[in-house]
């Protein structure tokens, strides 16, 4: 039995909490600010102003791209955000053509179009520009 959910439903509270200030907190913070009046994000670390790492993100200064599937995700959830990516910074790329790909003992794969588009940033880079979009 499927039950649909109101907007500002009395049942649920006024209030959510998200523990986590990182991709997957951010993201469920955007769907429920849809059902309640106030999300609150509870993170171990303060966030910077800037698109730093952060020390409870031992990734955080590693470089990071997504998934097609990934980017469009986020797309719906945060309305602009690959515009907005890339106004931060993010440097497009096509995965298929920008990159090597190289297997020991094998021929180095060519190169083709895929015709899935991303971006390669920092993992700061994407939480600040959530952030940013969030409002």
């Amino acid at each position: 039995m499927k039950r649909e959910v109101t907007s500002k439903n009395s049942y649920l509270g006024r209030r959510a909490v998200v523990i986590g200030a990182g991709l997957g907190g951010l993201s469920a913070a955007r769907v429920l600010a849809d059902y309640f009046d106030d999300v609150i994000i509870l993170d171990r670390d303060e966030l910077p102003d800037d698109a730093a790492p952060r020390p409870g993100v031992p990734q955080g200064k590693h470089p990071h791209r997504l998934l097609g599937g990934g980017l469009k995700a986020l797309e719906n959830l945060f309305p602009g955000f690959g515009n907005e990516l890339m106004r931060a910074g993010a440097e497009p790329m096509e995965p298929g053509l920008d990159m090597l790909y190289e297997i020991p003992g094998q021929d180095v794969w060519p190169r083709i179009k895929l015709s899935w588009p991303t971006y390669s940033m920092s993992r700061p880079l994407i939480e600040r520009t959530l952030i940013f979009l969030m409002g």
